[in-house]
């Protein structure tokens, strides 16, 4: 004979499968950033201790001890081979935009999607100029 559904709750109940008191809040792991070496072409994803806006923005390459900007946990990386993207990144960056969001509406979570070529680039550079991150150079 199998239990009706009311049979199987409070068994569920019985068994301490289901509690009425709320359950410890779970923290997540911290965040890791996104760092690129311009002139090794890599990116190493990186946790520091912290608040995510206590990161550095640059730090020390491991591979070859130039400089890496933190760009970000959503930052994806091109190949070490795709010598465009890798210009479009530089371009960006030089500029001041170290892959931070820029929400035009500051009650929107909408955010500017950022350029696929460097021809983009140089005119998003131009249009977004008062989002451009000036201290990070």
């Amino acid at each position: 004979m199998n239990p009706d559904r009311d049979t199987k709750k409070a068994l569920r109940w019985d068994a301490g499968l289901r509690t009425s008191e709320p359950k410890a809040k779970v923290s997540g792991p911290e965040y890791s950033m996104s760092y690129a070496c311009l002139s090794c072409k890599t990116a190493h994803k990186r946790h520091i201790d912290g608040a995510p806006s206590e990161y550095p923005l640059k730090m020390e390459c491991p591979i070859c001890k130039g400089v890496t900007f933190n760009l970000g946990r959503h930052f994806k990386a091109p190949k070490k081979s795709d010598d465009t993207q890798w210009k479009k990144v530089s371009f960006l960056i030089e500029h001041g935009f170290l892959f931070q969001k820029i929400r035009l509406d500051p009650n929107s979570s909408e955010s500017v999607p950022y350029p696929k070529t460097l021809a983009e680039a140089k005119e998003f550079v131009i249009k977004y100029k008062d989002w451009a991150i000036t201290h990070a150079l």
